[in-house]
């Protein structure tokens, strides 16, 4: 049986949550630490999965669950409408929206840190954790961006007060996502003056890394990068 949170939250994995945003329900996956229902507030990270997948099946390849009970942190996959997330800030209100009505639940039932929240994603995932971040800078703290490319910001830039910090992963035999746009995201945040880290994996495709142990890698970033 789950146990509470210190502000009321279950404490486990819960596979298929639901959210109502804007008359629509909205599915995600949580995955909870027991060490949320303690006093030491806890980071939070959303994990933003890639086209035609899915907040099932991304825990499975990117094996992040682990990462989150072993580094007691919460985990949140929301699941996109059409297992397509929309790269243009106009086309993306009602996943915004989405975001924020999350944002608002978990940091009212858990000791969030909010400090320490982050956002990573995969191939179209990616692309939509710089949506989000360039949108809700007051609230992230850094990014990590796997095999995706920063897509149309690129053009007109991301212009934020807040400066989050940017981990970009990118296999140099990415035959999906080409490793240029990688290369192209580095360059573009810094420019921008954000914090980058960037990450080339020699002789890898375009699939999470997680034998090269970019779990931990990404982790340490984040750790090593709260909001100011």
């Amino acid at each position: 049986m789950p146990s509470p949170g210190r502000a009321g939250g279950k404490i486990g994995t819960f596979a298929d949550e639901r959210i109502e945003v804007g008359g629509k329900q909205r599915a995600y996956r949580l995955v909870v630490p027991r060490s949320a229902g303690k006093e030491l507030p806890v980071a939070l990270v959303f994990a933003f999965h890639g086209l035609g997948d899915s907040k099932d099946l991304m825990p499975r390849y990117s094996q992040l669950d682990r990462l989150a009970e072993d580094k007691g942190f919460v985990l949140v996959y929301p699941n996109a409408t059409g297992a397509f997330w929309p790269l243009v800030v106009e086309w993306a209100r009602d996943d915004l929206a989405f975001f924020d009505g999350l944002y608002e639940r978990l940091t009212s039932q858990y000791n969030i840190d909010r400090g320490r929240v982050y956002l990573l994603g995969t191939s179209n995932g990616a692309y939509f954790a710089h949506v989000i971040a360039s949108q809700r800078s007051d609230r992230i703290a850094a990014i990590a961006a796997h095999s995706g490319g920063i897509g149309l910001l690129g053009l007109s830039g991301i212009h934020v007060k807040n400066k989050y910090a940017v981990l970009v992963v990118h296999g140099d035999k990415d035959s999906i996502v080409g490793v240029e746009e990688g290369r192209k995201t580095r360059d573009a945040y810094q420019k921008w003056g954000h914090p980058v880290e960037y990450v080339e994996l020699p002789g890898h495709n375009h699939f999470w890394a997680a034998k090269e142990g970019i779990n931990e890698r990404i982790w340490r970033f984040f750790e090593s990068h709260p909001r100011r």
